[in-house]
């Protein structure tokens, strides 16, 4: 803004009116645009003007070192309402609903047993379940539990006060949090071990001694597999019995994402999960579970802070202390559901409330439905293309010339137009469809042609062998033994080691179809070996050329790493598909495997049990062996 008006930022800050601050926040809401080209979203609520102008308020106090002036302050209120009414900002707050234990159970079950939203790699399945986990006990701001470290993590063997079995106590300190107010208290939380849950699916333990499993982080060398945990014991006249992890992983992040390799995916070793795309994963999984509001990390912090408020066991300076508040005002503003969650009709009468049923209807899934569309139908998606800016602007690319900037960038303005037309349907089909839905049900009923247990079906591809016992693995059932009980810890545990090598891959988004053309339904047939190894060998068959001339339509490459894959890994079908033709798969060799390769990488070659000592080395190999020019 000061390079427009020819400024100096410095000079601005010390010389502030009521007229340069309104036109400041007026260009910043006309801002379309950020410095690097790329298009912002926009402010949209009357809140974000509010915080961005505390933001600003902040900025001048650190750069001059004095507050601004009150009148001033005063007067930027007045003038902030005039502009949410001049760009036309909504001034509704963010649903604030709670996620209950049981709304958190479904998210947590559907996460691992879904192959509609896949994670390239099983671990990352994992650690979007046990980010949930920790973000619901603590509360905390989502950001401070993904900036977890190896070093902030504690395990302990604990003795029991009240005489019963040891239990394994997990500490986790928040050291890094929202500091713009000020730098704040790293604050430690200690999760005890639950004895005999009915299932495991709400088992931070096995989760995270999972993980910590998988990475071989624990400091003891002997102490390799869940099942040595059973042999420990406390010394007599001690309490606990630490449990320490190797120094060099303490500064290594606990939530990574997963990176490309030559054939798949693996774990990154620095490369954190930003907040955003956890958000969308859990946003996606809602959508998949059938809950009609956006779910939302700070739904869980939502839901701590009001079990906190209305624990006995809790005083409010815990609570604030937890949430990061300095007192109770941030609580009662945006925390405290605005659902009244207390049956105050039967309070007024002197009756017993009927708590349990007034919770459910103010929490997320108050409305879950299994029903509730997640994507377009195929009629649906095409109706965006009647749309008249889409008629307009294909009218516009068909009048340029091909290979010219001008029909490139059309052409990437048609294409995000119409997502854009896409996602807005798509949300207003999904508002609309409780009451539509309703109504449907209500005719049916009266007609007495309503069938309450018909099971909706989705073309989604099948679980693998690894997903299964996974599954099945933390739902067990306990014997009611303690015994009974470590060998069902150990079991999962292995089982999430055992799934967090598994290669997911990319999700893949299969289109939907009308009801007039029923679609294929998979796990009928699709999970028979046959089809799978018939086309893998179809695949090894063709790969291996005779002559340099012939041009196989497979990827050599993918071919030999669906040999390494179970017999009935649905990930064989991807990575043995044939392409359209020879170019097309020396294009996806290019920017599938090439593309990320430098050219000292040695390469092994699975079809042919060979070593390949650099790029061209590997070019030169696809071409004469395989028959793949690159």
């Amino acid at each position: 803004f000061c390079k427009v008006i020819n400024r100096d930022p410095i000079e601005s800050y010390t010389s502030l009116s009521m007229g340069i601050l309104y036109n400041f926040f007026n260009w910043r809401l006309n801002q379309q645009v950020n410095k690097d080209g790329r298009k912002l979203c926009g402010t949209k609520k009357k809140s974000s003007l509010s915080t961005y102008w505390k933001v600003f308020r902040l900025c001048v106090e650190r750069a001059t070192g004095d507050k601004i002036d009150p009148k001033l302050n005063r007067k930027m209120h007045r003038a902030l309402r005039d502009l949410a009414k001049k760009h036309g900002l909504s001034d509704e707050k963010r649903v604030n609903r709670c996620m209950t234990i049981e709304d958190l159970s479904e998210q947590i079950k559907t996460t691992l047993n879904t192959t509609e939203k896949c994670f390239q790699l099983g671990e990352i399945r994992i650690l979007a379940v046990l980010f949930l986990l920790l973000l619901a006990p603590a509360g905390a701001r989502p950001a401070s539990i993904l900036r977890l470290r190896f070093g902030d993590i504690r395990a302990v063997l604990a003795r029991d006060p009240e005489g019963g079995p040891h239990n394994i106590l997990t500490r986790f300190t928040l050291a890094f949090t929202k500091t713009y107010l000020g730098v704040k208290d790293a604050k430690t939380f200690t999760v005890p071990e639950n004895f005999f849950d009915p299932s495991l699916f709400l088992s931070p333990h096995v989760y995270l001694l999972g993980i910590l499993f998988r990475h071989q982080v624990f400091k003891a060398p002997s102490l390799t597999s869940p099942d040595k945990l059973d042999m420990l014991d406390i010394h007599a006249g001690e309490k606990e019995l630490p449990l320490p992890l190797k120094k060099e992983f303490d500064d290594c992040l606990v939530f990574r994402r997963a990176v490309k390799t030559l054939t798949g995916y693996d774990i990154s070793m620095d490369a954190p999960i930003t907040y955003g795309m956890m958000a969308r994963w859990i946003r996606r999984i809602g959508e998949i579970l059938g809950f009609e509001y956006a779910t939302i990390p700070y739904s869980l912090r939502y839901a701590a802070a009001n079990g906190l408020d209305q624990s006995v066991d809790v005083s409010e300076a815990l609570r604030n202390l937890a949430l990061d508040h300095a007192n109770s005002v941030p609580f009662q503003r945006h925390y405290l559901g605005r659902e009244i969650n207390a049956d105050t009709w039967a309070i007024l009468r002197g009756q017993r409330p009927q708590q349990a049923l007034i919770r459910q209807a103010c929490s997320v899934g108050h409305s879950i439905s299994k029903r509730r569309p997640t994507d377009l139908t195929v009629e649906q998606a095409a109706s965006i293309n009647t749309h008249p800016l889409i008629r307009k602007l294909e009218l516009q690319l068909r009048r340029m010339k091909r290979g010219s900037n001008g029909r490139a960038k059309a052409l990437r303005t048609l294409r995000k137009e119409k997502l854009r037309l896409k996602r807005s349907l798509q949300e207003t089909i999904r508002h609309e469809w409780t009451d539509n839905q309703a109504v449907d049900d209500i005719e049916r009923q009266l007609r007495g042609e309503w069938n309450p247990n018909q099971i909706v079906e989705k073309g989604c591809r099948p679980q693998g062998s690894a997903q299964k016992y996974l599954v099945q693995a933390l739902a067990a059932k306990c014997d009611n033994t303690i015994e009974g009980y470590y060998r069902r810890r150990n079991n999962a545990i292995n089982a999430i080691i055992l799934y967090c090598t598994v290669e997911e891959g990319p999700t893949i988004r299969r289109k939907n179809t009308s009801s007039a053309k029923p679609q294929h339904i998979y796990g009928r047939d699709t999970q028979e070996e046959g089809p799978l190894q018939e086309a893998l060998k179809t695949a090894l068959k063709a790969i291996r050329v005779k002559t340099e001339k012939e041009r196989p339509r497979y990827c050599f490459l993918c071919v030999g790493k669906a040999l390494t894959l179970q017999p009935d890994d649905p990930l064989i079908k991807d990575l043995a598909r044939e392409f359209y033709t020879s170019g097309d798969a020396g294009k996806h060799f290019r920017r599938r495997h090439l593309s990320i390769l430098e050219d000292h990488h040695v390469i092994y070659c699975r079809v042919c049990d060979e070593t390949l000592e650099n790029k061209k080395h590997l070019q030169n190999h696809g071409l004469k062996r395989h028959g793949l020019r690159t």
